[in-house]
């Protein structure tokens, strides 16, 4: 059941990040903040590995389609932050926050194209379409500005 609430809590955090991160990088670089995400992302996977007693394996690598797929996971988000500190350093935390909010729409084409599902009813659609709407709208205000 508390698993339910997790997309929650990460969206805490993701708003706490935000927040912080529009600070800090008028503080330091973004090099320099990548940097320093890459080794606490070390250390909480070393402490994940420590809890959990899971060791690591890289045996998906033989496997060309699961080394794909898990490749991409794992440097897609890469981008996207990287785009996404590049709109907080040059926008705002907030602006950038809501402007990639459109990410769920992506999500679900992304799924369609490369997995086949079709799990899309017509509030999923509405839905985000209405997310589309409000993104291009602040993109428009933005731009106007």
């Amino acid at each position: 059941m508390i698993y339910a609430f997790f997309p929650i809590f990460a969206a805490i955090f993701y708003g706490l990040a935000f927040a912080f991160t529009e600070k800090a990088l008028k503080l330091t670089t973004i090099s320099t903040y990548l940097a320093m995400n890459a080794v606490v992302t070390i250390i909480v996977a070393a402490c994940l590995i420590k809890a959990k007693g899971e060791g690591l394996s890289f045996e998906f690598l033989n496997n060309k389609p699961t080394a794909s797929i898990v490749l991409t996971a794992v440097i897609a988000p890469s981008f996207g932050w990287l785009f996404t500190m590049f709109a907080i350093k040059t926008t705002s935390a907030s602006y950038a926050a809501f402007a990639e909010i459109s990410y769920p729409l992506f999500t679900v084409l992304f799924l369609f194209i490369f997995f086949g599902m079709r799990t899309i009813d017509w509030t999923t659609i509405i839905g985000g379409l209405l997310i589309m709407a409000g993104s291009f709208l602040m993109i428009w205000g933005k731009a106007r500005a």
